[in-house]
């Protein structure tokens, strides 16, 4: 092999590492590898159990799951923040390589081109490397 062919051969394989996103998600019964793209989107929808309302978190994919928005009305807002702060300004500056959640009543989650329904129980998402 030659020099020129080795340097491009690794320029190609850095591109790749940076571009693309692989994760894990995790439900109660199997588990599935993802390949992602750091430019794509997330969003979670769940009935809160308490409030009986929907909340709908929406997120890109980074180098970490960044710059979340949670949708939902004032009541079940105030239940999260006991009305002390915005959720959304909290939410916005957080950045992490796992998600997790639970619900009684059924999650939905979009994780660029896949989609997963959960009725009742939890789901697991974590980015493999955090380049």
């Amino acid at each position: 092999m030659t020099k020129r062919f080795l340097l491009i051969t690794a320029i190609v394989l850095v591109c790749l590492l940076l571009i693309l996103k692989p994760a894990v998600v995790k439900l109660e019964s199997s588990t599935r590898l993802l390949v992602l793209l750091r430019w794509q989107t997330g969003k979670i929808l769940f009935v809160n159990s308490v409030t009986e309302k929907p909340v709908s978190i929406h997120f890109q994919i980074g180098g970490l799951f960044q710059q979340f928005t949670v949708l939902t009305d004032e009541i079940t807002e105030a239940y999260y923040t006991n009305g002390l702060y915005s959720m959304n300004e909290a939410v916005s500056r957080e950045s992490t390589n796992a998600l997790k959640f639970c619900s009684m009543k059924g999650i939905s989650l979009t994780l660029g081109f896949y989609s997963f329904f959960l009725k009742d129980g939890c789901l697991e998402v974590k980015l493999l490397w955090t380049m």
